[in-house]
């Protein structure tokens, strides 16, 4: 009797793993083929060479931001949404601020506890960071900078 209790218990223990990892895997699945064809688009566009990393941007439209280099060998971030376009926005990283700056124009300016993550996208056409973090209070917010001055372009605070 020990050993079907065991059995059983091993069993259930295994198929709980499996359907796990087969659920983890189908929910990831769609977006990781939506940065693969915007990965695609932007390569064939012939606006970048090589690929660095892509971003999932969720503004007033979903936008995938490859980040790699372009001919010149320049840092670009190219701007690619789902349409049929030959060409997409694109911004030199160069030519405004970084990452790391937008961040620790947030952090001077707000109670940070843990930065959620600063994404490169668009709104009304203009390159812009979208800084998301938590607060002293556990509350979510957003904080857009724009990528050219690094000023702030609107705040949504204590979600």
């Amino acid at each position: 009797m020990l050993n079907w209790i065991k059995f059983i218990s091993v069993f259930l223990l295994t198929l709980m793993t499996v359907m796990a990892i087969t659920i983890f895997y189908s929910a990831h699945k769609p977006m990781a083929n939506e940065q693969e064809q915007a990965v695609e688009k932007a390569v064939r566009s012939g606006q970048i060479q090589s690929v660095q990393e892509v971003q999932p941007y969720n503004g007033t439209s979903t936008i995938m931001t490859v980040f790699g280099e372009n001919k010149a060998g320049e840092n670009i971030a190219v701007f690619v949404q789902n349409t049929e376009e030959d060409q997409f926005p694109e911004v030199k990283l160069s030519d405004g601020i970084s990452a790391e700056k937008a961040m620790n124009a947030v952090l001077k300016e707000q109670k940070v506890t843990k930065v959620l993550h600063v994404s490169l996208g668009l709104e009304d056409g203009e390159p812009i960071w979208e800084v998301a973090f938590k607060n002293e209070h556990g509350k979510l917010n957003y904080v857009y900078i724009q990528f050219k001055d690094g000023e702030w372009s609107k705040r949504i605070l204590n979600l």
